[in-house]
């Protein structure tokens, strides 16, 4: 249906307050777009430099998207890459130094930039002894540790002696949750996630098990009245056919992506954000220790809270919101309301609270302060 609307009179009020024309931009991602976009990214999508990465929160990014970066073309190296995938490039996970060498020195080297989190990548290269004959296959190879410094993933900067722990047992699948407050996408598959073994009447027995629980989560005690859709229900032995009441637990969104195995979960981070706030109105979101302090805040700013208890730091306030005349004008992950600092995600939440007195760090800056510890490892 055609609708047909006279904005005369609505033109003429904003030339009388003195507005004029603004040119605007918009990024078009949905639908077929978007589809083309993930299917890209899962297969791999090879670039001939790194102009095509964003990297403005210290992470990879394509167009909205975590990414992972990695060289395929691995030359003559390729039949030893294959043997023992130690001696393959790694793949990067953040703008690390490495990366940031690779530009000084404008070597390239043909990435490949995707979202898939299997672990296994395809590699290419030569025959050493014959160079025209080609050779790949496809093997499972090593996060950088230059960007699990970078990051301090983990605590992997801090703690020395867990090092070697902390770099074994890294799973992409948890990295990409770690930092899916950053992104509006998700991977469309995430390596062994699978939604599809619910009963029939799952939703109903959901309902009624939320309901039964007065929609409060079982973990931190966050009431979700109002915000229900908060609420989830989490099978504790991680099979989804078993409804047995005593094998549920409700849990906020933001507690059962902290379970085991639940590392698939994508919180948005305006859903974090609303989850803190309610927690710290009902009296809930304090953290009287590190151990809680970890167990509030979104997993994004883990790697700090591990370097600022390194460091003797005082425990910060979890998701603070800072006021201005009684208006809430930003919301910080991590707060130190006495001294007026904190650490942002959102770079709008930075700029507001700093109109508002507050001194307010991203996550790359406060990361970059004092970078912690260089790495050493071989292949890139």
């Amino acid at each position: 249906m055609r609708l047909n609307v006279d904005f005369s009179g609505l033109h003429n009020a904003v030339r009388r307050m003195g507005a004029g024309n603004i040119e605007v931009e918009i990024l078009q991602l949905d639908g077929p777009q978007r589809e083309i976009i993930d299917i890209e990214l899962e297969e791999g999508k090879i670039i001939d430099d790194l102009s095509d990465i964003e990297t403005e929160d210290g992470l990879l990014s394509h167009r909205g998207d975590q990414i992972l970066l990695y060289i395929q073309d691995h030359g003559s190296r390729v039949e030893k890459a294959l043997i023992d995938s130690d001696r393959a490039n790694k793949y990067h996970v953040a703008d690390c130094e490495k990366l940031e060498e690779m530009r000084v020195k404008n070597r390239f080297q043909r990435y490949v930039i995707t979202n898939d989190l299997s672990g296994e990548f395809p590699i290419t290269g030569v025959d050493s002894t014959n160079r025209k004959k080609k050779i790949e296959g496809k093997i499972r190879i090593n996060v950088c540790k230059y960007c699990l410094n970078y990051l301090n993933y983990g605590g992997y900067a801090s703690n020395r002696g867990a090092k070697d722990e902390i770099f074994q047992r890294f799973d992409l699948n948890q990295f990409f949750e770690t930092y899916s407050s950053f992104f509006p996408h998700k991977p469309r598959r995430y390596a062994g996630a699978n939604d599809g073994f619910y009963t029939a009447d799952w939703r109903e027995t959901s309902r009624s098990y939320r309901s039964s629980k007065n929609f409060i989560c079982e973990n931190c005690g966050v009431s979700l009245k109002g915000y229900e859709t908060f609420l989830h229900v989490h099978h504790i032995d991680g099979v989804k056919t078993n409804n047995n009441r005593t094998n549920l637990k409700a849990l906020c969104m933001d507690c059962h992506r902290k379970q085991p195995h639940h590392e698939h979960m994508h919180v948005p981070h305006e859903t974090m954000k609303q989850i803190a706030v309610l927690r710290r109105d009902q009296g809930l979101g304090q953290a009287h220790n590190w151990e809680d302090a970890l167990a509030l805040s979104d997993p994004a700013v883990h790697g700090l809270l591990h370097k600022y208890r390194g460091k003797s730091y005082r425990i910060p306030e979890i998701g603070y919101e800072v006021r201005n005349q009684n208006k809430v004008v930003a919301h910080l992950e991590l707060a130190w309301p006495e001294s007026k600092k904190g650490i942002a995600i959102d770079r709008k939440d930075q700029e507001t609270a700093g109109k508002a007195g507050w001194t307010i760090k991203l996550v790359r800056e406060a990361l970059s302060d004092e970078n912690i510890r260089r790495t050493t490892s071989k292949y890139y």
